[in-house]
């Protein structure tokens, strides 16, 4: 038998199923102002989280994503406020036959399992009041305290609308234990480290999307400047909070200059950046550790590149499918090159000439999927489904 809170969503979900657009906008606008209102108290309780964290030597990557500031929580309302003023998701139009039609309906229960993120799951609660779906979130030791907090303005958002309060719930349980039930969420997302998505994913016997993080392969053509690489490779990694699609991992082809290959390196290593590189590139940077084969196919997550040798873009395509994320991209000046990297490379995501980076504001997505039944942005689509009507 499903947990009460579990049980509570389903119920939930069917009354978010049949609120009009008005209720499910207005409860949108409490939580907006909720969150402006309830700062203070943000960013006190996220810094016991900070505290505690250090003592129970959380990792420096989940203590950057979670520290709340004001910058971060104004951004999140600007997210937010772009949110309520899109169209109805429900309204979206569905191609019609002249005995059957089909309209969008919400998926019902949806889950968040994630690791020291908070701005995710107030991101995560207003798609969720603007498509009608039942949230539970859950988010594990390191931000216990931030976490009572935004689950607080959310219960005091929604006690201000004829929605239940069990349309978004804060679970206590380990995800082992209902993730496990196929019937427990209609969507489980997970988003952390690599470690962390493959327990849950261990766990799940219900659908379930990782979001990516990392290991993006960018492809370096020698037919640009060694400047435009570099510029790629570090505007990728400016992401705030996290570096969803920083390149970690650079394909150099054959006709890449050695000496602008030595002068990105140089600039990189004055820059901070962490470097590893492949056998071929090893002989003649002996002085760079090489790369360990379990590397390839994992993100870093902080300032760390990895380099790969390849000798045409057929060659560097195929490495992407074995080893890539979500994202990829190719620095080149050929036309021809660069529409071949795009029709033939798998991933969902494919940036040309230009650094990869998540816009989560721009495009409304609180993340991207490498694979599954829904890959690619994830946002307030991937919240619906369509029913059909046969007449």
């Amino acid at each position: 038998m499903l947990p009460e809170p579990l049980r509570g969503a389903r119920v939930a979900s069917t009354h978010l199923s049949q609120a009009s657009y008005a209720l499910r906008q207005e409860a949108l606008r409490r939580l907006i102002d909720e969150l402006a209102t309830a700062e203070p108290l943000l960013l006190e309780q996220n810094t016991l989280d900070l505290e505690s964290s250090r003592d129970l030597a959380v990792s420096q990557i989940v203590l950057g994503w979670l520290r709340l500031t004001h910058e971060r929580l104004h951004r999140i309302r600007q997210w937010l406020e772009r949110l309520y003023q899109a169209a109805d998701p429900w309204q979206q139009p569905c191609p019609t036959q002249p005995d059957r039609f089909q309209y969008a309906v919400p998926l019902g229960v949806v889950a968040l399992v994630y690791e020291g993120l908070p701005t995710l799951s107030l991101m995560l609660a207003g798609m969720a009041l603007k498509t009608g779906n039942a949230l539970v979130l859950w988010s594990g030791e390191s931000s216990r305290y931030t976490a009572g907090a935004i689950a607080s303005l959310i219960e005091a958002a929604l006690s201000k609308t004829r929605l239940p309060k069990a349309a978004i719930q804060t679970l206590s349980l380990t995800p082992a234990s209902w993730l496990a039930d196929a019937t427990a969420v209609d969507l489980a997302l997970v988003y952390g480290r690599s470690r962390f998505v493959a327990e849950q994913r261990g766990a799940a016997r219900c659908p379930l999307i990782s979001l990516s993080l990392g290991n993006t392969y960018l492809v370096w053509d020698g037919s640009v400047s060694p400047e435009s690489v570099l510029n790629c490779i570090q505007h990728s990694h400016q992401a705030n909070p996290d570096r969803a699609l920083a390149v970690e991992k650079v394909i150099v082809l054959s006709n890449v200059n050695p000496s602008h290959l030595a002068f990105v390196i140089n600039e990189l290593t004055q820059a901070g950046y962490k470097q590893g590189v492949d056998e071929h590139l090893h002989r003649s940077y002996p002085e760079i550790p090489l790369v360990d084969a379990s590397e390839w196919p994992l993100p870093y997550l902080d300032q760390r590149l990895a380099w790969h040798y390849e000798e045409d873009l057929a060659a560097a395509v195929h490495w992407i499918h074995q080893y890539g994320s979500a994202a990829s991209g190719i620095i080149a000046s050929s036309y021809e090159d660069c529409r071949a990297f795009y029709q033939q490379v798998q991933t969902p995501l494919v940036f040309i000439n230009r650094p990869p980076q998540l816009e989560r504001l721009d495009a409304l997505v609180i993340g991207a999927a490498a694979r599954g039944f829904q890959r690619g942005l994830f946002g307030l689509g991937q919240l619906l489904s369509t029913k059909q009507v046969y007449l």
